[in-house]
């Protein structure tokens, strides 16, 4: 749970210095999720976009999965975007960033018999924002990190995949479902995640 807080706590910055700066504007979405498959996780998940200047944006994004009794996993992103393209109802992204990868054993954790599994590196992403009808917005990215740093020596590659659609009920205001995915090499993966929640955006 203070993982928890304190990554909220981070997006809460990411917003609170975008207005401080006079951003151009702003995106958010927080997601409850459910896994299904064989891997039943389920967790949060959020994400803010901010565009700092004309095509420049930062961005962020946060997921909490908690399997059974067995394990937790916590994903920190951070980067930036850059908007190469600009329609009336498309826009097209590509940037990259820093990703942290944390894995925790519950039964291991509670004895304190053993260390947290740690990764972290660089990644790249695409995406793109498609407004498929009135009030509707849908949102989808891939990010891929080919030399993701795992336990310190281990080199593995780290994928994240995410849509998100959603329909605007009121000003600024929308209800949206989330699809989320992401895998470290071949042992840590989440399965497919799927939930709703709210977005914002200003």
């Amino acid at each position: 749970m203070k993982r928890l807080v304190c990554m909220l706590a981070v997006l809460a910055v990411v917003f609170g210095a975008s207005l401080a700066a006079g951003a151009v504007s702003v995106e958010g979405d927080a997601s409850y999720l459910m896994g299904f498959g064989d891997n039943k996780g389920q967790g949060f998940a959020a994400h803010a976009k901010v565009e700092l200047m004309a095509e420049v944006f930062a961005d962020a994004g946060f997921s909490y999965v908690t399997f059974g009794e067995e394990r937790t996993e916590t994903l920190l992103t951070l980067g930036g975007l850059y908007r190469v393209a600009s329609e009336e109802d498309l826009q097209i992204f590509i940037g990259g960033g820093y990703a942290m990868l944390t894995l925790t054993e519950k039964g291991v954790a509670a004895e304190g018999n053993g260390d947290d599994e740690k990764g972290n590196g660089i990644f790249g992403k695409f995406g793109f924002t498609l407004i498929p009808g009135p009030k509707m917005t849908l949102v989808a990215d891939v990010g891929y990190a080919p030399r993701f740093k795992l336990n310190a020596d281990d080199r593995v590659s780290l994928i994240t995949a995410r849509a998100t659609l959603s329909y605007e009920v009121m000003e600024n205001i929308a209800v949206q479902g989330t699809v989320k995915h992401y895998r470290a090499g071949k042992d840590i993966q989440s399965g497919v995640l799927i939930g709703g929640g709210v977005a914002i955006s200003f």
